[in-house]
């Protein structure tokens, strides 16, 4: 796996969808006025130690009219949905160890039934 501040440099913005460690090194890759948006870091952004550069945290809209925006734009192709892997919930194990890895793309879902 490539780290991404050893080759990206200089952005007008990110949009980090991950948080933790992967939220904090985001702002070393933007440019002086960069912008930051974080949706997988809590209900705040993630505070920077650089004045020079502004972290977001969007709104994220839960209701009915949100939702049917989200499927307008699967439905017509402009947003496609992220993989999903099923595990039983007897194989929780390994699908932990996926996601600890961050190897991975797309959602990981357990089968109850």
């Amino acid at each position: 796996m490539v780290d991404f501040t050893k080759v990206v440099r200089d952005c007008d913005a990110v949009f980090d969808t991950v948080g933790g460690h992967v939220a904090q090194r985001s702002f070393t890759v933007l440019k002086p006025g960069g912008r930051a948006a974080f949706i997988a870091s809590g209900a705040q952004a993630p505070k920077s130690d650089r004045s020079d550069v502004v972290a977001l945290r969007p709104s994220v809209g839960r209701d009915r009219q949100h939702l049917e925006r989200i499927v307008a734009l699967v439905t017509t192709g402009a947003v496609r949905p992220p993989e999903v892997t099923l595990y039983r919930l007897s194989e929780a194990a390994a699908a932990h160890e996926v996601s600890e890895s961050r190897h991975f793309r797309g959602k990981l879902v357990f089968l109850v039934r």
